[in-house]
């Protein structure tokens, strides 16, 4: 991408002698049916320009500032001072190249840089790690080429563009004429003072505050003259990004699924200490902020929670100021924001893309025509299903079975209620019971009324006369009291076993005692008894004997003193 300049050094002269490509669509249209002369015209200064530069290649080197690494000022023209060089050495494509180079292949020129950036992002590693990516969109989107730039005529005929977001914020929506095109572009350029950049993403934020007011002549050389100096630049760099896996902690447990390991717990951590330091450097800023005439920001969604988002936010979305980048970006750091800045106030020669665009006619909307399901249709042909018959209750005594009314059916059957009828499906009341207290129902009155149905065929199985009953309550309460006799005999057990093994502990504790004790004194006495016999100088195998009988007495003190300790506790725990 060719730059003609900035807004900020092309003469005044140069923006309003200038006709704009994208008004309100009528020099557009007159555009669209010569769409071979505008590019034609290009064409030629293109080749002229290309003849230009060839013929300079042999004295490029000699004209100004070169880097032989990318060939500027070898096979294309020098840098313009010093200052670009500088910049130029910073660059990402700079370092790109010199990898290139290292391994014997040919460096990349802009354009191609441009391509590999935007396209394969085949660059996104130079500075750092490649896991940075949040995979989320971001607030500052990389608009396409038709709508991110503005293209214009100037008054030679040559054609230029600027970025949109420069002139037009996100909230103007309306169709601007052509004339606020203009008025705009040529306002940008006087009032041009302080620009503010802030990028964030994949754990890494940068933001800058930039004057763009030209610099005193007596603060700089003629040859090093600045686009713009910073007022305040900060950069924060935290682990907050999965490794290989990608994406940000949050958004890995917004999915519900709970991560306890250690990464876990330091990325969360981190991501809060990340928005703690990104407001309140914001928050520092908000008097800086203020003067600020565009504040261009890039940031995924949840990147931008702390730049936007709580109580007492550093800026707002509707803030007219507030500006998308309209183009995608590299890591978030002091230089990439210089970068930006840098290309947000480039002129530059807009790309093929966009003249097709602006060249090719518009499209004339065509209806849709209305989509036909086959399932639908088949639907609408199919004939109205017929309407299902009302079900009809059963037998009241069926009813009250099912409903598990046990005091009903026992009515029921004393008002004479047959129980050997069946319903529609063929099952007689005792079939469809809905519990063991309607069937005991249905068992009672056989035992009462024995000889007035036959139960056979209604189903019953057995009387049940209140001797039955009373004899199945007595075998339940023996069963359970054998079961809680049962239980009271293991528990026994269990103690008795318990308490022998306590004592068996005891006893043992108590013969290691004795025992050591006893060891103790022995060795006690022999020792006493060896100094005593001979007080003069011991030989050296004596004095080891010696020196191992104290450390065995001394063992066997500890020992002892431990078994009692032992001892003491094995008592209070019985």
């Amino acid at each position: 991408m060719a730059t003609l300049g900035t807004i900020t050094q092309l003469p005044k002269e140069f923006f309003l002698s200038a006709a704009t490509l994208a008004g309100d669509g009528n020099q557009k249209q007159d555009l669209a049916e010569q769409p071979a002369a505008i590019i034609g015209d290009q064409q030629p200064e293109q080749a002229a320009a290309n003849e230009t530069r060839d013929s300079a290649d042999s004295q490029a080197g000699e004209s100004g500032p070169t880097c032989v690494t990318c060939g500027i000022g070898v096979s294309s023209p020098s840098f313009e001072s010093q200052t670009e060089q500088r910049l130029h050495f910073k660059s990402d494509r700079h370092r790109f190249n010199v990898k290139l180079r290292s391994v014997g292949k040919a460096a990349v020129d802009e354009a191609e840089f441009e391509r590999l950036v935007s396209e394969k992002d085949e660059v996104s590693s130079i500075s750092g790690s490649d896991t940075d990516s949040d995979d989320e969109p971001s607030t500052g989107r990389a608009a396409t080429q038709k709508s991110s730039q503005l293209m214009f005529k100037s008054q030679g005929g040559k054609l230029f563009a600027i970025w949109r977001p420069v002139i037009i914020s996100e909230q103007d929506s309306r169709s601007l004429p052509d004339v606020e095109l203009l008025h705009r572009l040529v306002a940008v350029t006087d009032s041009a003072q302080c620009w503010a950049v802030i990028l964030s993403k994949g754990g890494h934020f940068s933001a800058a505050v930039f004057d763009l007011r030209p610099v005193p002549p007596f603060q700089h050389s003629k040859a090093n003259a600045p686009l713009f100096r910073e007022l305040a630049h900060k950069s924060y760099h935290r682990y907050v990004v999965r490794a290989k896996a990608g994406g940000r902690q949050s958004s890995k447990d917004a999915t519900g699924k709970s991560i306890k390991s250690a990464g876990a717990q330091i990325r969360r951590y981190n991501e809060a200490a990340l928005e703690k330091e990104i407001k309140d450097t914001l928050s520092d800023w908000k008097q800086l902020l203020s003067r600020a005439d565009r504040i261009f920001v890039q940031a995924s969604v949840s990147n931008a929670r702390p730049i936007f988002g709580g109580e007492g936010a550093a800026l707002a979305r509707s803030d007219p100021r507030v500006r998308s980048i309209p183009f995608n970006t590299r890591r978030p750091t002091f230089s990439e924001t210089k970068r930006v800045l840098h290309s947000l106030l480039s002129v530059f020669e807009p790309s093929s893309h966009a003249l097709q665009a602006l060249s090719a006619p518009a499209k004339p909307a065509v209806p849709k025509p209305p989509k036909h399901s086959p399932q639908k249709a088949a639907a609408a042909a199919a004939p109205e299903p017929e309407p299902q018959p009302v079900k009809e209750p059963g037998p009241p005594l069926h009813e009250a079975a099912k409903a598990g009314d046990a005091d009903k059916v026992k009515r029921l059957l004393d008002e004479g209620a047959d129980p050997c009828q069946a319903d529609g499906r063929g099952k007689v009341p005792y079939d469809v019971a809905a519990d063991k207290a309607v069937r005991d129902a249905f068992r009672r009155f056989m035992a009462s009324e024995p000889d007035k149905w036959d139960y056979t065929l209604a189903g019953v199985p057995s009387p049940l006369t209140d001797e039955m009953e009373s004899l199945q309550m007595q075998k339940q309460a023996e069963k359970k009291a054998k079961q809680r006799e049962k239980e009271k005999e293991r528990k026994r057990a269990a103690a008795e076993k318990k308490a022998k093994a306590a004592e068996g502990a005891r006893a043992a504790a108590e013969a290691e005692v004795t025992t050591a004790a006893a060891e103790a004194a022995a060795l006690a006495a022999r020792s006493k008894q060896g100094k005593a016999s001979k007080p003069a100088a011991l030989s050296r195998s004596e004095q080891e004997m010696s020196k191992k009988r104290e450390q065995m007495a001394a063992a066997a003190e500890s020992r002892m003193a431990r078994l009692k300790l032992a001892s003491q506790q094995q008592q209070l725990w019985s």
